[in-house]
Protein backbone atom coordinates (compact mmCIF):
# COMPACT_ATOMS: atom_id res chain seq x y z
CA UNK A 1 0.00 0.00 0.00
CA UNK A 2 1.25 3.50 -0.85
CA UNK A 3 -0.06 6.62 0.95
CA UNK A 4 -3.58 5.22 1.36
CA UNK A 5 -5.48 7.63 3.60
CA UNK A 6 -9.24 7.55 4.15
CA UNK A 7 -11.90 7.92 6.83
CA UNK A 8 -15.17 6.00 6.87
CA UNK A 9 -18.01 7.81 8.61
CA UNK A 10 -20.39 5.90 10.93
CA UNK A 11 -23.21 4.34 8.93
CA UNK A 12 -21.42 4.77 5.61
CA UNK A 13 -21.07 1.94 3.07
CA UNK A 14 -17.70 2.09 1.34
CA UNK A 15 -16.77 -0.13 -1.60
CA UNK A 16 -13.28 -0.95 -2.85
CA UNK A 17 -12.77 -1.85 -6.50
CA UNK A 18 -9.71 -2.56 -8.61
CA UNK A 19 -7.80 -5.29 -10.39
CA UNK A 20 -6.52 -8.40 -8.64
CA UNK A 21 -3.48 -7.51 -6.57
CA UNK A 22 -4.44 -3.84 -6.25
CA UNK A 23 -4.58 -4.02 -2.44
CA UNK A 24 -8.32 -4.33 -1.78
CA UNK A 25 -8.18 -7.40 0.45
CA UNK A 26 -5.07 -6.03 2.15
CA UNK A 27 -7.08 -3.00 3.27
CA UNK A 28 -9.68 -5.25 4.89
CA UNK A 29 -7.03 -7.40 6.58
CA UNK A 30 -5.36 -4.29 7.97
CA UNK A 31 -8.70 -2.96 9.20
CA UNK A 32 -9.57 -6.24 10.91
CA UNK A 33 -6.08 -6.47 12.49
CA UNK A 34 -5.26 -9.75 10.77
CA UNK A 35 -2.07 -8.04 9.61
CA UNK A 36 -0.36 -4.93 10.98
CA UNK A 37 0.84 -1.99 8.87
CA UNK A 38 4.59 -1.53 8.47
CA UNK A 39 4.06 2.23 8.67
CA UNK A 40 1.21 4.58 9.45
CA UNK A 41 -1.68 3.72 11.73
CA UNK A 42 -5.28 2.48 11.64
CA UNK A 43 -7.98 3.51 14.09
CA UNK A 44 -11.12 1.38 14.32
CA UNK A 45 -13.91 2.38 16.70
CA UNK A 46 -16.56 -0.31 17.08
CA UNK A 47 -17.16 -4.06 17.09
CA UNK A 48 -15.99 -5.55 13.79
CA UNK A 49 -17.62 -8.45 11.98
CA UNK A 50 -15.52 -9.71 9.09
CA UNK A 51 -15.95 -12.15 6.24
CA UNK A 52 -12.58 -12.24 4.54
CA UNK A 53 -10.71 -15.06 2.81
CA UNK A 54 -12.18 -18.57 2.98
CA UNK A 55 -11.58 -20.26 6.31
CA UNK A 56 -10.25 -17.15 8.05
CA UNK A 57 -11.05 -17.38 11.76
CA UNK A 58 -12.07 -21.05 11.62
CA UNK A 59 -10.29 -23.97 13.25
CA UNK A 60 -10.50 -26.88 10.77
CA UNK A 61 -10.75 -29.59 13.43
CA UNK A 62 -13.63 -27.93 15.28
CA UNK A 63 -17.25 -28.41 14.28
CA UNK A 64 -19.37 -25.64 12.84
CA UNK A 65 -21.05 -25.21 16.24
CA UNK A 66 -17.71 -24.97 18.05
CA UNK A 67 -16.43 -22.45 15.51
CA UNK A 68 -19.49 -20.27 16.12
CA UNK A 69 -18.56 -20.10 19.81
CA UNK A 70 -14.90 -19.50 18.93
CA UNK A 71 -15.65 -16.63 16.56
CA UNK A 72 -18.21 -15.12 18.89
CA UNK A 73 -15.75 -15.07 21.77
CA UNK A 74 -13.10 -13.46 19.55
CA UNK A 75 -15.62 -10.71 18.82
CA UNK A 76 -16.14 -10.18 22.55
CA UNK A 77 -19.51 -11.90 23.00
CA UNK A 78 -20.28 -13.82 26.17
CA UNK A 79 -21.13 -17.51 25.84
CA UNK A 80 -24.74 -16.85 26.85
CA UNK A 81 -25.07 -14.26 24.06
CA UNK A 82 -23.67 -16.68 21.50
CA UNK A 83 -26.00 -19.44 22.69
CA UNK A 84 -28.98 -17.11 22.29
CA UNK A 85 -28.02 -16.34 18.69
CA UNK A 86 -26.91 -19.86 17.75
CA UNK A 87 -30.15 -21.09 16.18
CA UNK A 88 -30.48 -17.95 14.05
CA UNK A 89 -26.88 -18.28 12.84
CA UNK A 90 -27.36 -21.93 11.86
CA UNK A 91 -30.73 -21.31 10.20
CA UNK A 92 -29.46 -18.39 8.11
CA UNK A 93 -26.46 -20.47 7.00
CA UNK A 94 -28.81 -23.39 6.19
CA UNK A 95 -26.35 -25.81 7.81
CA UNK A 96 -28.61 -27.61 10.30
CA UNK A 97 -27.51 -31.05 9.04
CA UNK A 98 -23.81 -30.23 9.13
CA UNK A 99 -23.37 -27.95 12.12
CA UNK A 100 -21.75 -30.72 14.22
CA UNK A 101 -19.37 -31.79 11.44
CA UNK A 102 -15.73 -30.55 11.57
CA UNK A 103 -15.44 -27.62 9.16
CA UNK A 104 -12.45 -29.19 7.41
CA UNK A 105 -15.08 -31.30 5.64
CA UNK A 106 -17.07 -28.23 4.52
CA UNK A 107 -17.19 -27.09 0.92
CA UNK A 108 -16.13 -23.53 0.09
CA UNK A 109 -19.80 -22.56 -0.17
CA UNK A 110 -20.52 -23.94 3.31
CA UNK A 111 -17.58 -21.96 4.71
CA UNK A 112 -19.02 -18.78 3.20
CA UNK A 113 -22.50 -19.48 4.54
CA UNK A 114 -21.27 -20.01 8.08
CA UNK A 115 -18.77 -17.15 8.02
CA UNK A 116 -21.27 -14.61 6.73
CA UNK A 117 -23.97 -15.74 9.12
CA UNK A 118 -21.65 -15.38 12.11
CA UNK A 119 -20.50 -11.94 10.93
CA UNK A 120 -24.01 -10.50 10.57
CA UNK A 121 -25.59 -12.10 13.65
CA UNK A 122 -23.04 -10.99 16.23
CA UNK A 123 -24.22 -7.36 16.33
CA UNK A 124 -21.33 -5.81 14.38
CA UNK A 125 -20.97 -2.05 14.35
CA UNK A 126 -18.59 -2.39 11.41
CA UNK A 127 -18.94 -5.13 8.78
CA UNK A 128 -16.06 -6.04 6.46
CA UNK A 129 -16.95 -8.21 3.47
CA UNK A 130 -14.48 -9.49 0.89
CA UNK A 131 -15.19 -10.92 -2.56
CA UNK A 132 -15.60 -14.39 -1.03
CA UNK A 133 -19.38 -13.96 -1.36
CA UNK A 134 -18.92 -14.80 -5.04
CA UNK A 135 -18.25 -18.40 -3.99
CA UNK A 136 -21.81 -18.96 -2.75
CA UNK A 137 -24.73 -19.95 -4.95
CA UNK A 138 -26.92 -17.28 -6.54
CA UNK A 139 -29.80 -17.65 -4.08
CA UNK A 140 -27.52 -17.29 -1.06
CA UNK A 141 -25.71 -14.32 -2.63
CA UNK A 142 -29.06 -12.56 -2.98
CA UNK A 143 -29.88 -13.44 0.61
CA UNK A 144 -26.58 -11.90 1.72
CA UNK A 145 -27.17 -8.72 -0.28
CA UNK A 146 -30.59 -8.31 1.30
CA UNK A 147 -29.10 -8.74 4.78
CA UNK A 148 -26.37 -6.19 4.01
CA UNK A 149 -29.12 -3.81 2.93
CA UNK A 150 -30.89 -4.33 6.27
CA UNK A 151 -27.67 -3.65 8.16
CA UNK A 152 -27.22 -0.44 6.19
CA UNK A 153 -30.69 0.68 7.24
CA UNK A 154 -29.76 -0.09 10.86
CA UNK A 155 -26.75 2.24 10.61
CA UNK A 156 -23.99 -0.39 10.50
CA UNK A 157 -20.78 0.84 8.86
CA UNK A 158 -19.92 -1.46 5.93
CA UNK A 159 -16.69 -1.81 3.97
CA UNK A 160 -16.83 -4.27 1.09
CA UNK A 161 -14.64 -5.47 -1.74
CA UNK A 162 -16.29 -6.62 -4.94
CA UNK A 163 -15.70 -7.18 -8.64
CA UNK A 164 -19.45 -6.92 -9.23
CA UNK A 165 -19.91 -3.32 -10.29
CA UNK A 166 -23.71 -3.59 -10.08
CA UNK A 167 -23.53 -4.55 -6.39
CA UNK A 168 -21.05 -1.75 -5.70
CA UNK A 169 -23.27 0.81 -7.39
CA UNK A 170 -26.39 -0.45 -5.61
CA UNK A 171 -25.03 -0.84 -2.09
CA UNK A 172 -22.33 1.79 -1.65
CA UNK A 173 -22.48 5.47 -0.75
CA UNK A 174 -18.84 5.90 -1.77
CA UNK A 175 -16.28 3.94 -3.78
CA UNK A 176 -12.47 3.88 -3.75
CA UNK A 177 -10.61 2.53 -6.78
CA UNK A 178 -7.24 1.05 -5.86
CA UNK A 179 -4.50 0.62 -8.44
CA UNK A 180 -1.12 -0.90 -7.56
CA UNK A 181 -1.67 -0.24 -3.86
CA UNK A 182 -2.60 3.42 -4.26
CA UNK A 183 -5.87 5.35 -4.41
CA UNK A 184 -6.69 6.09 -8.05
CA UNK A 185 -10.12 7.62 -7.41
CA UNK A 186 -12.38 8.22 -4.41
CA UNK A 187 -15.92 9.49 -4.71
CA UNK A 188 -19.48 8.96 -5.88
CA UNK A 189 -20.05 5.27 -6.84
CA UNK A 190 -21.22 5.77 -10.43
CA UNK A 191 -18.43 8.24 -11.22
CA UNK A 192 -15.64 6.04 -9.84
CA UNK A 193 -17.07 2.83 -11.34
CA UNK A 194 -17.29 4.49 -14.77
CA UNK A 195 -13.66 5.61 -14.52
CA UNK A 196 -12.56 2.10 -13.55
CA UNK A 197 -14.55 0.40 -16.32
CA UNK A 198 -13.23 2.85 -18.92
CA UNK A 199 -9.65 2.23 -17.77
CA UNK A 200 -10.11 -1.56 -17.63
CA UNK A 201 -11.62 -1.75 -21.11
CA UNK A 202 -8.89 0.44 -22.55
CA UNK A 203 -6.22 -1.78 -20.95
CA UNK A 204 -7.91 -4.94 -22.22
CA UNK A 205 -8.25 -3.84 -25.82
CA UNK A 206 -4.73 -2.40 -25.94
CA UNK A 207 -3.45 -5.86 -25.04
CA UNK A 208 -5.35 -7.60 -27.84
CA UNK A 209 -3.36 -8.62 -30.96
CA UNK A 210 -3.88 -6.52 -34.05
CA UNK A 211 -6.64 -7.82 -36.33
CA UNK A 212 -6.22 -8.22 -40.11
CA UNK A 213 -7.71 -5.50 -42.30
CA UNK A 214 -11.22 -6.08 -43.63
CA UNK A 215 -11.66 -5.63 -47.35
CA UNK A 216 -14.21 -3.04 -48.38
CA UNK A 217 -14.36 -1.32 -44.98
CA UNK A 218 -12.67 1.75 -43.63
CA UNK A 219 -9.78 1.65 -41.18
CA UNK A 220 -10.55 0.53 -37.65
CA UNK A 221 -11.24 3.48 -35.30
CA UNK A 222 -8.65 4.42 -32.71
CA UNK A 223 -9.29 3.30 -29.16
CA UNK A 224 -9.09 5.79 -26.31
CA UNK A 225 -10.34 6.34 -22.77
CA UNK A 226 -13.59 7.64 -24.36
CA UNK A 227 -13.99 4.93 -26.99
CA UNK A 228 -13.22 1.26 -27.02
CA UNK A 229 -14.45 -2.10 -28.30
CA UNK A 230 -13.83 -4.95 -30.71
CA UNK A 231 -15.21 -2.74 -33.52
CA UNK A 232 -16.82 -5.77 -35.14
CA UNK A 233 -19.82 -3.44 -35.03
CA UNK A 234 -19.11 0.28 -35.23
CA UNK A 235 -21.22 3.29 -34.32
CA UNK A 236 -20.80 5.53 -37.36
CA UNK A 237 -23.11 8.39 -36.41
CA UNK A 238 -25.32 9.51 -33.53
CA UNK A 239 -28.21 11.96 -34.00
CA UNK A 240 -30.34 13.72 -31.40
CA UNK A 241 -33.64 14.56 -33.11
CA UNK A 242 -36.85 16.34 -32.18
CA UNK A 243 -40.44 15.62 -33.26
CA UNK A 244 -39.76 17.16 -36.70
CA UNK A 245 -36.73 14.96 -37.29
CA UNK A 246 -34.41 17.95 -36.93
CA UNK A 247 -31.34 18.34 -34.72
CA UNK A 248 -32.27 21.28 -32.47
CA UNK A 249 -29.68 23.47 -30.69
CA UNK A 250 -31.37 22.48 -27.41
CA UNK A 251 -34.37 20.56 -26.09
CA UNK A 252 -37.10 21.68 -23.72
CA UNK A 253 -38.63 19.63 -20.88
CA UNK A 254 -41.50 17.63 -22.34
CA UNK A 255 -40.12 17.56 -25.90
CA UNK A 256 -40.04 14.39 -27.95
CA UNK A 257 -36.44 13.15 -27.82
CA UNK A 258 -35.20 10.71 -30.46
CA UNK A 259 -31.70 9.26 -30.26
CA UNK A 260 -30.67 7.61 -33.52
CA UNK A 261 -27.65 5.29 -33.52
CA UNK A 262 -26.24 4.48 -36.98
CA UNK A 263 -24.06 1.40 -37.21
CA UNK A 264 -21.90 -0.59 -39.61
CA UNK A 265 -20.74 -4.16 -38.99
CA UNK A 266 -17.68 -6.04 -40.16
CA UNK A 267 -19.46 -9.36 -39.63
CA UNK A 268 -22.88 -10.58 -38.56
CA UNK A 269 -23.51 -9.86 -34.86
CA UNK A 270 -26.19 -12.05 -33.31
CA UNK A 271 -28.52 -10.66 -30.61
CA UNK A 272 -26.67 -7.39 -29.96
CA UNK A 273 -27.42 -5.02 -27.09
CA UNK A 274 -27.72 -1.29 -27.76
CA UNK A 275 -27.16 0.69 -24.58
CA UNK A 276 -27.21 4.27 -23.35
CA UNK A 277 -26.30 6.22 -20.25
CA UNK A 278 -27.56 9.70 -19.43
CA UNK A 279 -25.26 11.90 -17.34
CA UNK A 280 -25.51 15.37 -15.98
CA UNK A 281 -22.44 17.39 -17.03
CA UNK A 282 -20.98 17.14 -13.50
CA UNK A 283 -20.90 13.33 -13.80
CA UNK A 284 -24.10 12.37 -11.98
CA UNK A 285 -25.45 9.20 -13.60
CA UNK A 286 -29.17 9.63 -14.29
CA UNK A 287 -30.26 6.52 -16.19
CA UNK A 288 -28.77 3.62 -18.12
CA UNK A 289 -31.28 1.80 -20.35
CA UNK A 290 -30.47 -0.88 -22.90
CA UNK A 291 -32.43 -2.66 -25.60
CA UNK A 292 -32.39 -6.09 -23.93
CA UNK A 293 -33.65 -4.85 -20.56
CA UNK A 294 -36.37 -2.85 -22.31
CA UNK A 295 -37.61 -5.92 -24.20
CA UNK A 296 -36.43 -4.90 -27.67
CA UNK A 297 -35.25 -8.10 -29.33
CA UNK A 298 -32.84 -7.55 -32.22
CA UNK A 299 -32.10 -10.98 -33.77
CA UNK A 300 -28.93 -9.81 -35.51
CA UNK A 301 -27.28 -6.88 -37.28
CA UNK A 302 -25.33 -7.29 -40.50
CA UNK A 303 -24.16 -4.44 -42.71
CA UNK A 304 -25.53 -0.96 -42.01
CA UNK A 305 -28.63 0.32 -40.25
CA UNK A 306 -29.80 2.39 -37.33
CA UNK A 307 -31.62 1.99 -34.03
CA UNK A 308 -33.88 4.64 -32.46
CA UNK A 309 -34.44 5.28 -28.77
CA UNK A 310 -37.51 7.49 -28.36
CA UNK A 311 -38.65 9.41 -25.28
CA UNK A 312 -42.12 10.79 -25.95
CA UNK A 313 -41.83 13.46 -23.24
CA UNK A 314 -38.31 14.35 -22.10
CA UNK A 315 -38.35 14.33 -18.27
CA UNK A 316 -35.06 16.21 -17.80
CA UNK A 317 -35.07 19.63 -16.21
CA UNK A 318 -32.98 22.54 -17.46
CA UNK A 319 -29.27 21.74 -17.54
CA UNK A 320 -26.34 20.39 -19.54
CA UNK A 321 -26.14 16.65 -20.15
CA UNK A 322 -23.95 14.02 -21.81
CA UNK A 323 -24.79 10.69 -23.40
CA UNK A 324 -22.91 7.41 -23.53
CA UNK A 325 -23.88 5.23 -26.51
CA UNK A 326 -22.72 1.64 -27.01
CA UNK A 327 -23.16 -1.65 -28.84
CA UNK A 328 -22.45 -4.78 -26.79
CA UNK A 329 -23.03 -8.50 -27.12
CA UNK A 330 -26.30 -9.96 -25.81
CA UNK A 331 -25.00 -10.34 -22.23
CA UNK A 332 -23.44 -6.84 -22.15
CA UNK A 333 -20.03 -8.38 -21.45
CA UNK A 334 -18.18 -7.65 -24.70
CA UNK A 335 -18.10 -4.08 -26.00
CA UNK A 336 -18.20 -3.84 -29.78
CA UNK A 337 -18.18 -0.02 -29.76
CA UNK A 338 -18.51 2.06 -26.60
CA UNK A 339 -18.64 5.87 -26.80
CA UNK A 340 -18.24 7.16 -23.25
CA UNK A 341 -19.99 10.50 -22.62
CA UNK A 342 -19.20 11.76 -26.12
CA UNK A 343 -22.56 13.34 -26.94
CA UNK A 344 -23.46 16.56 -25.09
CA UNK A 345 -26.87 18.19 -25.27
CA UNK A 346 -28.69 20.94 -23.43
CA UNK A 347 -32.17 21.26 -21.97
CA UNK A 348 -33.59 24.76 -21.51
CA UNK A 349 -36.78 25.62 -19.69
CA UNK A 350 -39.39 27.58 -21.61
CA UNK A 351 -40.27 29.57 -18.47
CA UNK A 352 -38.30 31.79 -16.12
CA UNK A 353 -39.16 29.42 -13.26
CA UNK A 354 -36.86 26.41 -12.92
CA UNK A 355 -37.91 23.19 -11.24
CA UNK A 356 -35.39 21.90 -8.72
CA UNK A 357 -33.59 18.61 -9.32
CA UNK A 358 -32.62 16.66 -12.42
CA UNK A 359 -35.91 15.15 -13.60
CA UNK A 360 -39.57 16.13 -13.72
CA UNK A 361 -41.99 13.49 -12.42
CA UNK A 362 -45.41 13.87 -14.07
CA UNK A 363 -48.07 14.17 -11.38
CA UNK A 364 -50.96 16.36 -10.29
CA UNK A 365 -51.64 18.20 -7.07
CA UNK A 366 -54.98 17.68 -5.33
CA UNK A 367 -56.39 19.64 -2.42
CA UNK A 368 -59.21 18.79 -0.05
CA UNK A 369 -60.29 21.28 2.60
CA UNK A 370 -61.71 19.71 5.75
CA UNK A 371 -63.91 21.99 7.86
Amino acid sequence: MHDVDFTVQPGQTLGFIGANGAGKSTVLKLTSRIIEPTSGHIAVDGRVGALLELGAGFHPDLTGRENIYLNGSIMGLRRAEIKRKLDDIVAFAELERFIDVPVKHYSSGMYVRLGFSIAVHTDPEILLVDEVLSVGDQVFQQKCMERIGMLRQDGVTIVLVSHNMADVGHLCDRVIWLKNGAVQADGYPTTVVDQYIAFSNKQYYQQQPAKPAFAGTRDEPKRSSERWGTFMAEITKVELLDADGSSPPFFKPGDLFRLRIHYQTRMRIDAPTFGLAFYRRDGIHINGPNSVQDGCSIPYIDGTGFVDYVIESLPLNQGEYELTVAIYDHDSQVAHDHHHRLYPFEVRSSTLWREAGVIHIPAEWQHVAIE
